[in-house]
């Protein structure tokens, strides 16, 4: 059967040349003339290989690419390989284009015999990776159509939505992903969430409300992440190559992002189990793991000798290249590097170490040298080795050394581990006593029940659309829920006081900011807590308070939290009127943009707005219902 070839190119005349060049060699070719049309021909169509222009109008080769590969992972589809066209001189392939498959790049106008040896390659690889296959013990391969697992895997930075499967596809690629983080000794994490009714929904609605938090769950993770909704009332996910204090700030983003549009109707339960490498490779610790790095033979043998009598597993390479290699795919707990070798000596190959990841740098080195070069210690010392061992060997030394650096290596992760569990305790603690706090801001006034949680939520969400990171949110979310920590010193009867206030009444009210600002700015471990309380009602023209500061003078966190805070007010119920109507609310925003508000949060909140077609992201009900009972 002949090859089947796709070709997309703005070009009449390039896609006629194409095709009648293609056609001599026995090739089926059809053209297209833009991106936008390969995208709606590749679902119903599965060509044997894609020649895509990089510069077309509307739509760039590059996007359609991004996008026809996160069609083929949300449809569990063989990617397609694709060769790049372009009248750049001298193309390489970029990292955008090597991250999203590209098999390589031809220049226009191209030598006929290039491109048809080039496709022709490209076609015989393709076949012979058609299948990943097992590890050498005879594991089986994978199912047809999930031979792109491995390239997803790789992708571990991406995001760009998790790989969704059915029960059956699941287990086959769970198989396949748990061999994959055995071999390379990866972590990873299993999380269970479960979704119970929040409130009186029917059946369907609530089945519904699951589907959509599964579908929420795919979009918020990564390419390499699984996820399967085991019933409709639980989703498991898989996230591989992941670090433990990232886990909490995965499920954190996930509950806290669902919350804010969907808060009361699902109640939502999490189950977590952390998988360390070691744990997935059931390593046995009595049996630590050396790699010997040594060009002379002889020294290879007799350290491997010596260390496998004191029960010890050991690997030997004859190179500093080969150890590079080696540590691509292996953790060993320890590496004896020799200094003097051909090419690449030990300096020079622990340089190269310490710029690998992060878990392959803090593997332990000692370097083993024949020399008594002091100034070579010195070097190798401020390079991050631990030890120097002199050759030739004597056994007991080699054994001693090697145990005490592993045991001290493994004493400082576990206490580094104990260290890094307090803090998360303590910043938990810190949470609950900030969320006590608000709470008991909020209980001063009963129409005021939930608003610096809720005004926290929609700073934090408007925060990660502008791009900040895990950490910067957090910030957020802390000075969100104390930004009105001030009205402690504001006498109740001018907070509950349901008519208009006298103007002295609203001068005591307008002190709370300041109030605020000198309780938190004692908090000296995190002085940025302030921000918030102090700034959140200055305006964007100058004309608000405490110090009428203007536009960028207004510290970033307080002009996203003006936004929120205003949101919630006219989005709550009071004492003197019900919850806006949200054209009213969406109108209100767009009006003061450029006054009150800095234009882009508010230009966030609006998108917000627009997405809330139901108009759940407001207080739910009266709070004064529950106050009068």
């Amino acid at each position: 059967m002949a090859d089947w070839i796709v070709v997309v190119d703005d070009d009449v005349a390039v896609l006629k040349l194409t095709g009648q060049l293609l056609s001599k060699h026995n090739k089926r070719v059809t053209a297209l003339k833009s991106g936008k049309a390969l995208l709606e021909y590749v679902p119903n169509n599965t060509p044997d290989l894609i020649l895509l222009d990089l510069n077309m109008p509307e739509m760039g080769g590059l996007e359609a690419l991004s996008k026809l590969r996160f069609w083929e992972a949300e449809n569990q589809r063989n990617s397609i390989p694709v060769l790049i066209l372009t009248a750049e001189e001298n193309p390489e392939i970029s990292e955008d284009m090597e991250s999203a498959g590209v098999c390589g790049i031809l220049q226009k106008p191209f030598v006929p015999d290039n491109l048809i040896h080039c496709i022709d390659e490209t076609l015989k690889a393709e076949k012979e990776n058609a299948f990943e296959r097992g590890s050498a013990n005879g594991e089986e391969q994978l199912p047809a159509g999930l031979n792109d697992i491995s390239r997803l895997l790789s992708e571990k930075s991406a995001v760009n939505s998790a790989l969704l499967l059915e029960q059956d596809s699941f287990v086959h690629v769970y198989r396949f992903v748990m061999r994959y983080i055995n071999h390379y000794h990866r972590n990873a994490c299993q999380l269970l969430f479960t979704l119970s009714p929040n409130a009186e929904v029917s059946e369907e609605e609530f089945e519904r409300y699951c589907d959509a938090f599964c579908t929420h769950v795919k979009k918020l993770l990564r390419k390499s992440d699984l996820v399967m909704q085991y019933r409709k009332d639980q989703i498991f996910i898989f996230l591989t190559d992941i670090k433990e204090d990232a886990i909490r700030q995965v499920t954190g983003n996930i509950m806290r992002t669902w919350g804010i549009l969907n808060k009361d109707v699902l109640a939502i339960t999490y189950e977590v189990e952390f998988m360390e490498s070691d744990d997935l490779n059931h390593a046995d610790e009595k049996q630590p793991w050396v790699v010997v790095c040594d060009d002379d033979i002889t020294n290879l043998k007799l350290a491997s000798h010596i260390l496998a009598k004191s029960d010890m597993h050991v690997s030997t390479v004859e190179s500093g290249n080969e150890l590079l290699e080696f540590l691509l795919e292996n953790r060993p707990n320890l590496i004896l590097l020799d200094v003097r070798m051909p090419g690449m000596d030990g300096f020079e190959t622990l340089q190269n170490i310490m710029a690998m990841e992060e878990d392959v740098a803090d593997i332990p080195v000692i370097f083993l040298t024949a020399s008594d070069d002091e100034e070579s210690e010195k070097k190798g010392l401020a390079l991050g080795a631990i030890d120097f061992v002199r050759k030739p060997f004597i056994p007991e030394v080699l054994v001693m050394r090697v145990r005490q650096v592993i045991e001290m290596v493994k004493l400082q992760r576990n206490l580094a581990k104990e260290v890094e569990k307090k803090t998360k305790e303590n910043e938990e603690l810190f949470i609950h006593v900030v969320e006590s706090l608000a709470d008991a801001i909020d209980a001063k006034d009963p129409y005021t029940k939930g608003h610096s949680g809720r005004v926290a939520e929609y700073s934090t969400e408007i925060a990660k659309r502008y791009g900040y990171n895990s950490k910067e949110q957090s910030y957020i979310y802390i000075m969100g829920l104390l930004h009105d920590v001030g009205k402690i010193g504001v006498p109740d009867t001018v907070i509950t006081k349901k008519g208009s206030l006298t103007d002295d009444e609203y001068n005591a009210m307008k002190k709370h900011p300041e109030i605020g600002a000198n309780i938190l700015k004692n908090i000296k471990e995190m002085p940025e807590l302030a921000i918030g309380a102090r700034w959140h009602h200055e305006r964007f023209d100058g004309s608000g308070y405490p110090d009428g500061f203007a536009g960028d003078e207004i510290p970033e966190a307080a002009r996203i939290i003006a936004v929120a805070d205003a949101y919630d007010a006219m989005t709550s119920f009071r004492s003197y009127r019900d919850a806006l109507a949200q054209e009213k609310v969406r109108a209100e925003i767009e009006r003061c943009s450029g006054t009150q508000f800095d234009p882009k949060f508010a230009k966030i909140m609006l998108e917000m707005i627009d997405e809330d077609i139901d108009y759940d992201m407001r207080e739910k009900q009266d709070p004064a219902s529950d106050f009068d009972s």
